[in-house]
């Protein structure tokens, strides 16, 4: 059992990671700093089944066999390009906007009404 929290560790460490590096790339607000360890733990849950389903699906059942090191690291590195894409997907939906960035209109204020006379 301790192999297998050994491995969790590594998953969840490299999803963080690459949640980590996606969220720099983006510099968000700070809600999306206090979601990060949550959303990364989702993250690497999500990245341990499509691992599965991967592996059970697409994968020749030699490979578990003849090419373990190269199983091992294809499950690494869908584990961080994971943690990637959702940090970037994250810290895009928590962006800090800049003033040039703003889609607020602007709103005038000026009411109609009668016209002054003109000047002659």
């Amino acid at each position: 059992m301790n192999a297998q929290w050994q491995q969790l560790g590594i998953a969840y460490g490299l999803t963080a990671a690459g949640m980590l590096a996606g969220l720099l790339l983006m510099r968000p607000d700070a809600r999306a700093w206090w979601r990060w360890p949550v959303y990364s733990a989702m993250v690497m849950a999500l990245g341990v089944v499509l691992w599965n389903l991967v592996r059970n699906h697409l994968i020749p059942a030699g490979w578990a066999l003849l090419h373990p090191d190269a199983m091992y690291y294809g499950a690494l590195t869908l584990y961080t390009m994971l943690g990637v894409a959702l940090g970037v997907l994250l810290g895009r939906l928590a962006r800090r906007k800049t003033p040039s960035e703003d889609n607020s209109k602007e709103v005038s204020m000026d009411i109609p009404g009668p016209r002054p006379p003109p000047n002659d």
